[in-house]
């Protein structure tokens, strides 16, 4: 931590701003205790904050925290103030709810203010060396805690006169005029030029490696390195490799890397398995943390397959030991007991099982006695330290690493702001957490407490950017992300507005920031590197060619035969080659996310409640037979495919999920009813050699007509008109294919199909969210309200899916054009979601004009 105010080194007569550590060392201060005020607010939330703590446990400790370090950093002495005069109300109440927490803590104070607190107390003559203050270096808006600390070494030691300053921005120039008041009132403006400049830029990334850039192009100018600073308001990872591709050094990056708690994360996932339903990425997290036993490479296979869907955990089937880990991390506690058992047995088999029961001693309360587990209090209550980072090193030679949210450590001639953008330039002001500006009015009256609010805070914000600008000389370059990592769009800051203000004929302040994806780099204010290109460059082919190579082959079976393809690849195929064979080969997207009710995964429960209540060889249900049934039904689906769904959060949209499947039901109970139709088969695997390939697939559901002829029905969780508009088009796929491997199936035995051969087969969809049924090539009653699309519905699709196999078979992958969705949707009557499964598919589009390449 620094101090807002500088010292003198009496023997060298070097002026700087002073640190906690320094301090340390000269006051020769004890090792300060821990500052943990979450752990406190966990452990006992406190009347005022209990309810938001227990809606928002991470957001209202954050804000309880900041609000007892105003708090502290308030009190002159650092130590518990008088409160007594303030009058009964709000305002003491929370007064004191902050008092309470802050005499629980005990000793502990924030960084840094405990070394302040010991030569506050500190007796005359103590200190090793002296450690005069630089007069007027106090900052004007320092806490009453720093303004102590400064009284209290002005006392012993005197002040020096403060060391000539570098000169500030050149006579008339833009940064002169800024320098003289940015918060003014009114500034005299003048036309731009070098000493401000403004460039926008993709993301932070990108600003990153501009940024080094431009220290490089101003070193290559003859300025030194330690003549050039650049500023930050997040973490200095992304500039430090910048800085080090481009060889130089920065001053100020911390000495070590931070340093998570994850003995503190490994706990809250444990807990988060046990409690039911279980999610995937709570235990795909703990398969990635390092105290686990397994080596990394196993974890991070086991956590994949789990995102992907697989429980199984093969990666750890070779070690009796670690299977046997993994089956009581999988295991869901019902009580208290179990859960106590659960940990028990897991940290004895963990290497670091001791340092994780130390983790759990807040939460023993909330683990003992009988009885179900109060899941929100124990997970609430499980306290994760913050990163720590090392103390930074700095140099005389580097490049000065400056954070937006502290003074400059030393002055530079050039500045370059790395992230120039919303909420940190200024530093935006917050409201106090617990007071309103009133209230915080009456407690200085009452005590002489200065709390902060958000005036504040706000000229709090704004000095310190002057402050930024004050000690620069020469230039600023301000460099604005256009988006954050996300791709998530990102607004300039308010002081781009202030700034704007001193250059002549600005009408709009956005207009200042000259977007370099618009210039050609040769035009770049900083050299722009590119990748070496090769001589004989030519544009994409539209075609990869990969000679002498059946793709249909790269699927291989342990005795060597190609592997089926299934019908859903196929449609693959049909629209983007590439995404098909990045799924042959296994270089499909593994990004993860949570759990989530998408249109998969209402497909598939909807498909196991069908499943399970039409079934084969039994007569039909009555509609209150059906209804009775649907419920469990509905259940063990979720149990079996989802189960996250059984969480209480979840509650609305499992309900919701279930009407729309029972809704559903009654429908298609009612189309068989008009079709006189039985079931008799669900999920039926159907292999056959269709279009010269081997084709697998499980058709959903076969029926048989009164006619003795059967109907393969595709069940969808869609709505019928889109499904309608692509068969009447004569792009629909599946269906077909399923038809075609019911007439010829490759028969193995005991496959239950000889009742199913040498019948004449039609095809259907029956689309579950507004009931419809479309068929093809089936008789259909004169009551029947489902629609028959004739013999073409796959004319076109089967035409295309042959061009498509010869290519392949060749070694040819057509590559997309830019004309594809739309040529699918116009023509298809389908959105082609295989252009948007990868963006590798994207990325090697061909740009082509208004008619489609095919």
């Amino acid at each position: 931590m620094f101090y807002p105010f500088e010292v003198s080194d009496p023997f060298s007569s070097v002026v700087y701003r002073l640190s906690d550590t320094r301090l340390a060392e000269l006051s020769l201060a004890p090792i300060e205790p821990e500052w943990n005020p979450g752990r406190a607010i966990a452990a006992s939330p406190d009347p005022v904050w209990a309810s938001s703590y227990g809606n928002a446990p991470i957001e209202t400790t954050a804000a309880v925290s900041s609000a007892l370090q105003d708090l502290v950093l308030a009190s002159h002495t650092l130590r518990i103030p008088d409160i007594s005069a303030v009058a009964e109300g709000r305002a003491k109440r929370h007064l004191m709810a902050l008092v309470h927490l802050w005499r629980t803590l005990g000793d502990a104070l924030p960084e840094g203010l405990g070394v302040a607190r010991h030569v506050l107390e500190l007796p005359p003559g103590q200190f090793l060396d002296p450690l005069p203050v630089v007069a007027g270096s106090l900052d004007a808006l320092a806490p009453d805690a720093m303004r102590a600390l400064y009284l209290r070494l002005e006392r012993e030691f005197g002040v020096v006169a403060p060391v000539p300053r570098l000169p500030r921005g050149a006579e008339g120039s833009v940064l002169r005029g800024l320098q003289e008041g940015i918060a003014r009132k009114t500034l005299q403006s003048m036309p731009a030029d070098s000493s401000l400049n403004f460039y926008g830029l993709r993301d932070v990334a990108e600003c990153a490696e501009f940024a080094a850039a431009r220290a490089r192009s101003l070193i290559e100018a003859g300025c030194l390195p330690r003549d050039i600073a650049v500023m930050t308001s997040g973490e200095s990872r992304r500039l430090a490799d910048a800085f080090r591709c481009q060889g130089i050094s920065l001053s100020g990056l911390p000495a070590e890397e931070a340093e998570r708690d994850t003995v503190g994360e490994t706990l809250l996932f444990l807990l988060l398995t046990k409690r039911a339903p279980t999610t995937a990425m709570a235990l795909a997290s703990l398969c990635l943390s390092p105290i686990m036993p397994w080596p990394a490479q196993v974890g991070r296979d086991l956590a994949e397959e789990i995102m992907g869907g697989d429980f199984r955990a093969f990666p750890l089937q070779d070690s009796p030991t670690f299977v046997a880990l993994w089956d009581d991390i999988r295991a869901t506690a019902g009580s208290l007991a179990q859960l106590r058992f659960l940990l028990d047995r897991i940290c004895d088999r963990l290497p670091s099982g001791r340092a994780i029961r130390e983790k759990m001693q807040p939460i023993q309360g909330l683990l003992a006695g009988e009885g179900t587990p109060d899941w929100e209090a124990i997970i609430r209550a499980v306290h994760i330290d913050s990163p720590r980072f090392g103390d930074p090193l700095r140099n005389l030679e580097g490049v000065s690493l400056w954070v937006s949210y502290e003074r400059p450590w030393r002055e530079c001639r050039h500045l370059i702001v790395a992230d120039f953008t919303e909420g940190m330039y200024p530093l935006h002001p917050r409201a106090n957490p617990l007071f309103l500006d009133s209230e915080i009015e009456q407690i200085s009256l009452a005590t002489g407490l200065q709390l902060r609010g958000r005036a504040a805070g706000l000229a709090h914000g704004l000095r310190l950017f002057d402050q930024q600008l004050q000690a620069v000389g020469e230039s600023v370059t301000f460099l604005t992300p256009f988006r954050d990592l996300m791709g998530s769009r990102l607004a300039p800051p308010a002081a781009l507005s202030l700034v704007a203000r001193a250059i002549a004929d600005v009408k709009d302040a956005r207009q200042l920031i000259c977007d370099l994806s618009k210039i050609p780099p040769d035009e770049w204010p900083v050299a722009h590197y590119s990748e070496r290109e090769l001589p004989d460059a030519q544009p994409l082919a539209p075609v990869l060619s990969i000679k002498e190579r059946d793709l249909l082959s790269l699927r291989l079976s342990d005795e060597g035969e190609a592997l089926p393809q299934s019908p859903s690849r196929l449609e693959s195929l049909i629209v983007s080659p590439l995404a098909w064979l990045l799924d042959e080969i296994g270089a499909s997207d593994m990004s993860w996310s949570a759990e989530s009710l998408d249109v998969i995964t209402k497909g598939t429960l909807a498909h196991d409640v069908f499943e399970h209540t039409f079934l084969p060889g039994v007569e039909m249900l009555s509609e209150a037979e059906l209804l009775a049934a649907l419920p469990p039904a509905f259940d063990e689906a979720v149990n079996r495919h989802a189960r996250f769904l059984r969480a209480s959060s979840w509650e609305m949209e499992r309900s919701g999920l279930q009407r729309e499947i029972t809704e559903a039901a009654l429908r298609w109970r009612e189309h068989l009813i008009q079709l006189g139709a039985k079931v008799i088969g669900n999920e039926v695997w159907l292999h056959a050699e269709v279009h010269g390939i081997r084709l697998r697939g499980k058709a959903d559901v076969i029926l048989e007509l009164p006619d003795g002829s059967l109907m393969v029905v595709d069940h969808k969780k869609s709505g019928t008109a889109g499904r309608q508009r692509r068969m009447e088009a004569g792009w629909d796929l599946q269906a077909g294919l399923y038809r075609e491997m019911l007439l010829r199936p490759i028969r193995r035995e005991g496959d239950g199909l000889d009742a199913l051969i040498g019948r004449s087969v039609g095809m259907g969809y029956h689309l579950m969210n507004d009931g419809g049924l479309l068929t093809c090539g089936v008789t259909l009653p004169s009551n029947s309200t489902a629609l028959e699309i004739g013999a073409l519905a796959n004319v076109e699709a089967v035409a295309f899916l042959t061009k498509r196999l010869t290519e392949v078979q060749a070694g040819q992958v057509v590559l997309n054009t830019t004309n594809d969705a739309a040529f699918f949707k116009n023509n298809g009557g389908f959105t082609p979601y295989a252009l948007e499964r990868s963006s590798l598919v994207s990325a090697f589009m061909i740009v082509s004009g208004a008619k489609n390449d095919d």
